[in-house]
């Protein structure tokens, strides 16, 4: 299904994620603790620049559809959101082998359940279809 609104630039956008994770994944495979530190600060600066506002654009649009959603698919996109700002927003408890393999594995299966199914739930919404993300989210920070 073509994306349309909100959801185009966020679709866009699920590009840059899959190949991040690909490399991310690509990069478990070295016994190289440089090669493995270099995929970690790479997906730290994937978060930080791309992730972490992504991520608020969704959740908003969550918000503004919720009462039209499937609750089960809200609920998997939230906990799913939770552990990969675990995972890419910066220190964490794991190696940086498993923390690079949980990432890319997590972040390929979500990029492909949001496109596959939520994001057809979300474009069902007429707010989020009509809606640009950029102008809602300057929107949504005018009312703050």
């Amino acid at each position: 299904m073509p994306r349309i609104g909100a959801l185009l630039s966020l679709s866009r956008e699920h590009h840059t994620s899959l190949v991040m994770a690909r490399d991310a994944r690509r990069a478990t495979s070295s016994n190289d603790a440089a090669v493995l530190s270099a995929a970690v600060e790479q997906i730290e600066r994937h978060w930080h620049m791309l992730l972490a506002v992504h991520f608020e654009q969704e959740e908003r649009l969550i918000q503004v559809a919720k009462d039209t959603l499937d609750p089960v698919s809200v609920e998997r996109i939230l906990t799913e959101h939770a552990e990969l700002r675990m995972l890419g927003a910066g220190p964490c408890q794991l190696e940086p082998a498993e923390r690079l393999r949980r990432f890319a594995d997590l972040l390929r299966a979500h990029v492909r359940y949001e496109e596959r199914a939520f994001f057809p739930q979300l474009q069902s919404h007429p707010c989020v279809a009509n809606t640009d993300t950029h102008t809602h989210t300057d929107a949504a920070d005018a009312n703050t």
